[in-house]
C-alpha cells in the first residue's frame, strides 16, 4: 500500500453507509436470491452513495454461496498481512507500485493470495469485477482474501495510484451487536458497515489525472466480537492477469491411458552405503530412513510428474483414520447436509496440522521433496473428496499443487485440456504446475484443469477421498508462526462465554 500524507480538513461529522438499508424489504429480499443451478445472483442493483469522489456500493454483489466457497478455498492458509514499504527510486517505481512487503503494527489483520481461477467460481468473480470496475480482466491483481478478527486493524492507507480502482467485497455479516469492523474513510466522513456480499467501490486517482486522490485514504477498523472476512480486489494500471491459451477439450474416450502403478516400483530401496555394511532390504525397512523413490514425466509442457506408491498401505490407513476417532472409511455429512450449487466441488473433510503426527510429518517431507519445493512453502495438508467436474477442484493459492490417492479402489483423473487419464491405486500421488514461467512472465496454467472419477466397475457407493498439497509462493509456515492465529471456534466460544 502507498504511504500518502493528506494535508486535508476531517469531517466532524460521520456518515454510516449501511448497504441494506439502501434497499427496502422487498428489494432486499430479491437481491438475496441466486440461481440454485450456478450461485449466480439473481439481479444486481449498484448504488451511488457519493459523487465526488464517485463511490459505489453493490449489496450482495457476491451471493451467499459465492462468499462461503472463497472463504473455504483458503482454510488453512491464512498468513499475517504485510504492509507494502515504498523504495521508490524513480516516479515509475512509484507509477508501477514497485513495492516491499513487510510486517507493521498498522495492520494486524491476516491475508491470503489467491490464484487466479483458482476455480471456475474464482473466474467468473474474476470478471464480475472487472466489468463492474469498467476495466478489462487483464488489469485485475490476483483476489487478496483477507480476515479480522476483534481488535485486528489495517490504519489509514491508500491503495497506489497504481491502481486506479479498487472493489472490496465483504464476506460475512458481523453479530448484530458489533459496532466495528467498518470500513473508514477520515476525509470523507464515510464509514462502510460490512454486509455478506456487498462490494464498496471507489478511484484512487484524482478525475481525469494519474495523481492520487488523497481523499481516498481509508481505514479498516476492527471488529469488538466476530470475524470480518472480505476480498481486496484490485485493479492495476498495468496488465497483470494472464492466463496461458488452452484448445478444445478432449473427451474422455480419445484421450491418452496412463495406469500409473504400472509405470514402475518407485519403492526402490536405497543401495547401502559402502561403509555402513548393511543391506539394501534392512535399510528399506529401517523407520528412519526413506525408501528411494522414482518419479515419472507425463506430460513435459506443462510438466505432470507422478510417482506411483508415494505412501505405503499403513501411511494411507493411517490418514484415513485420521477422519475419524474410530478409524476406519469416513462417512461424512449425511448427503441431505451437502447441498446448494457447489454441492459436487471438491470439500474439504478435514485440515490436518504442520506435523500432526510422525506420519503426517514423514509425508509433508516426502512431498517437499517430490516438488522440489521449500518446506516452509507447504500449507497444511487436506483430506479432500475431489470433484467430478472440470473447475471445482480447488487448484491451490501457489504456484504447484498435489495430489494423493486415498481411494481404496483408487480412482481415475482426467485433464480434459489435456487429454490425459491416469488410473490412481491407492497411495499414488501426481504434481502439477499452477503457473507457467517460460516466457519469464508468470502466466496462470489451466490447462492443469481436473475432475476425479470412479475407476470403471468400482464401487461407486464408496467415495473417493485423497489428499490435496499445496504450495505458496510465500514461507507460509514461517509467517504463521510469527505471530497466534485466533481461531473462529475460539472466538465464537468466548461470545458464548460472555452470553452465558
Amino acid at each position: 500500500m502507498a504511504t500518502v500524507t493528506a494535508n486535508l480538513p476531517r469531517p466532524s461529522e460521520i456518515v454510516i453507509v449501511d448497504p441494506e438499508a439502501l434497499l427496502d424489504a422487498e428489494d432486499r429480499d430479491v437481491a438475496k436470491q441466486f440461481d440454485p443451478q450456478t450461485g449466480v445472483p439473481r439481479s444486481l442493483r449498484a448504488f451511488v452513495v457519493v459523487k465526488e469522489p464517485r463511490m459505489l456500493v453493490v449489496p450482495h454483489f457476491f451471493s451467499e454461496v459465492e462468499c462461503e466457497h472463497l472463504r473455504k478455498l483458503v482454510d488453512g492458509c491464512w498468513m499475517p498481512s504485510l504492509v507494502g514499504q515504498a523504495t521508490y527510486s524513480t516516479e515509475e517505481d512509484y507509477r508501477n507500485g514497485n513495492l516491499e512487503n513487510a510486517m507493521s503494527k498498522t495492520r494486524t489483520s491476516w491475508s491470503c493470495m489467491m490464484r487466479y481461477a483458482q476455480t471456475s467460481v474464482v473466474e467468473r468473480l474474476e470478471h464480475r469485477v472487472a466489468s463492474l470496475a469498467g476495466m478489462g480482466t487483464e488489469h485485475l491483481e490476483r483476489m487478496n482474501m483477507v480476515r479480522y478478527a476483534p481488535g485486528e486493524i489495517f490504519d489509514e492507507h491508500h491503495d497506489g495510484k497504481f491502481r486506479p480502482v479498487t472493489v472490496f467485497v465483504y464476506l460475512n455479516d458481523l453479530p448484530p451487536d458489533d459496532e466495528g469492523g467498518d470500513t473508514f474513510f477520515p476525509y470523507l466522513g464515510l464509514s462502510f458497515k460490512p454486509r455478506a456480499g456487498t462490494a464498496a467501490m471507489w478511484y484512487n486517482r484524482e478525475d481525469g489525472t494519474e495523481s492520487e486522490d488523497s481523499r481516498m485514504l481509508h481505514a479498516a477498523r476492527g471488529p469488538a466480537k466476530g470475524v470480518k472476512y472480505g476480498v481486496n480486489c484490485f485493479l492495476n494500471c498495468k496488465p497483470m492477469r494472464q492466463i496461458h491459451a488452452t484448445g478444445p477439450d478432449y473427451s474422455e474416450q480419445d484421450a491418452a491411458v496412463v495406469e500409473v502403478t504400472q509405470l514402475g516400483d518407485s519403492r526402490a530401496p536405497r543401495a547401502p552405503a559402502e561403509d555402513d555394511g548393511g543391506s539394501a532390504e534392512g535399510e528399506a525397512n529401517s523407520p528412519d530412513k526413506e525408501p528411494k523413490l522414482t518419479a515419472f514425466r507425463l506430460c513435459s509442457e506443462p510438466k505432470i510428474i507422478a510417482m506411483p506408491k508415494f505412501l505405503t498401505e499403513e501411511e494411507a490407513d493411517h490418514l484415513l483414520g485420521l477422519l475419524s476417532p474410530a478409524g476406519g472409511w469416513p462417512e461424512g455429512p449425511p448427503e441431505a447436509a451437502v447441498h446448494g450449487p457447489f454441492a459436487e466441488g471438491s470439500r474439504t473433510l478435514r485440515l490436518l496440522a504442520f506435523g500432526q503426527t510422525q506420519e503426517v510429518a514423514a509425508v509433508e517431507k516426502r512431498l517437499t521433496g517430490f516438488a522440489g519445493m521449500y518446506a516452509q512453502h507447504l500449507a497444511p495438508l487436506r483430506l479432500v473428496r475431489p470433484s467430478s467436474r472440470v473447475g471445482l477442484n480447488n487448484r491451490g493459492c501457489g504456484p504447484k499443487s498435489a495430489y494423493i490417492s486415498l481411494s481404496l479402489e483408487g480412482e481415475v483423473v482426467f485433464f480434459p485440456r489435456l487429454g490425459m487419464r491416469l488410473f490412481l491405486s491407492r497411495g499414488d500421488a501426481i504434481l502439477w504446475p499452477n503457473v507457467d514461467w517460460e516466457t519469464g512472465v508468470a502466466v496462470e496454467d489451466l490447462r492443469t484443469l481436473r475432475r476425479h472419477v470412479h475407476r470403471p466397475n468400482a464401487d461407486v457407493s464408496q467415495p473417493l477421498v485423497g489428499v490435496d498439497a499445496f504450495f505458496h509462493d510465500n514461507p507460509l509456515r514461517e509467517q504463521q508462526s510469527s505471530r497466534r492465529f485466533v481461531t473462529d471456534a475460539e472466538i465464537n466460544a468466548s461470545l458464548t462465554t460472555v452470553v452465558a
